[in-house]
């Protein structure tokens, strides 16, 4: 069984609190060779995970240094992951990056054609598919437990905006971020959406709330068309007095609730069904069990290239939707997607 060498670009909390634990329980898979990061804090704190690891201050210097590497670990940022995703892929590195891969569909169109080109696995950390409340609903839609999902709703309240490494919070600056929670909670949820209908995002109307002029924004409110008329509904605030997450899909035959960590099952022949699972979407922020079955998928797709696809068509739909999403709510009306078949 192979064993890939990595480096990490950008070692921020999720990395530190996510990523690294889940690498640590996948270590007969993965090792981490290297590491960049333009904060010197940031590499003294890599140093204690990784003592024998290469340390750089420069990502590009990194890629021009190493030799062996197989992938690269994307974990800066929204602002950089494009570019820096182009620059591994160039270097002939498969990539894990943290969401969003880019705002820019056409970013993505072309990133995908790179990858494609070169053989290369092109992966987006969406985790909150293995959250396990999460996949057991999707495990009982699958197996035709409420028939065709008609309509899915999912609600995330947070107090305020997760913390960033450096105290400097960049998921509220526009030019960093690209967004506001519609960006850091939203692309999870557009992923989430389009796995719980089964089907491909049509069109989209968004409302925002933004404290001013300048902020970004702090509530959003998403109702998404899908294919053979299937619609959800996304609610995100960091305005919330209680933080807490709450997802149900309806279907023909019955309803699914994730009650945080608790999925009911109801249905007119079987009745009411919980089960437990023992975790809470709303318990933290770097979920490094998510991540781990995560990596499980990644390996999947580094070991199989005819696995390649899916995760990058999640997230050309989850880029589309954003921009369309924005576009939006600037100009109050519903806005179409191009045609994105599976």
């Amino acid at each position: 069984m192979k064993v890939y060498k990595g480096a990490i670009i950008g070692f921020g909390q999720v990395v530190e609190n996510g990523h690294v634990p889940a690498f640590a329980q996948k270590a007969a898979r993965f090792e981490i060779s290297a590491i960049a990061d333009g904060s010197p804090a940031r590499l003294e704190a890599a140093k204690k995970h990784y003592p024998s690891a290469r340390f750089y201050s420069d990502a590009k210097e990194m890629l021009r240094a190493e030799r062996g590497l197989d992938f690269a670990v994307i974990g800066t940022p929204p602002l950089y992951h494009a570019d820096i995703t182009a620059l591994c892929l160039k270097k002939g590195l498969h990539v894990l990056c943290e969401k969003p891969l880019t705002l820019k569909p056409s970013v993505a169109q072309r990133l995908g054609k790179l990858a494609a080109k070169k053989q290369l696995c092109l992966f987006t950390v969406h985790n909150w598919k293995n959250a396990p409340p999460l996949a057991k609903a999707l495990e009982l839609i699958k197996s035709g437990a409420i028939g065709a999902v008609n309509h899915a709703e999912l609600h995330v309240l947070r107090s305020k905006a997760a913390v960033t490494a450096n105290g400097d919070n960049w998921r509220e600056n526009p030019a960093i971020s690209g967004g506001g929670i519609m960006v850091d909670h939203g692309w999870h949820n557009f992923y989430l959406a389009r796995a719980l209908t089964g089907r491909e995002p049509v069109a989209v109307t968004v409302l925002l709330h933004r404290a001013d002029a300048v902020s970004t924004e702090d509530a959003a409110s998403c109702l998404i068309g899908f294919e053979g008329g299937a619609t959800a509904l996304i609610h995100l605030t960091w305005r919330s007095p209680i933080r807490k997450n709450y997802v149900c899909a309806y279907g023909d035959k019955g309803i699914i609730e994730v009650l945080d960590s608790d999925v009911v099952l109801e249905t007119k022949e079987g009745g009411r069904q919980t089960f437990p699972t023992g975790e809470k979407l709303s318990g933290g922020s770097a979920h490094p069990t998510w991540m781990t079955g995560l990596l499980d998928d990644f390996a999947a797709e580094l070991d199989d290239p005819s696995r390649r696809g899916e995760n990058f068509r999640e997230a050309l739909a989850c880029a589309f939707l954003t921009e369309k999403g924005y576009k939006s709510a600037s100009a109050g009306k519903s806005r179409s997607l191009p045609a994105l078949s599976r």
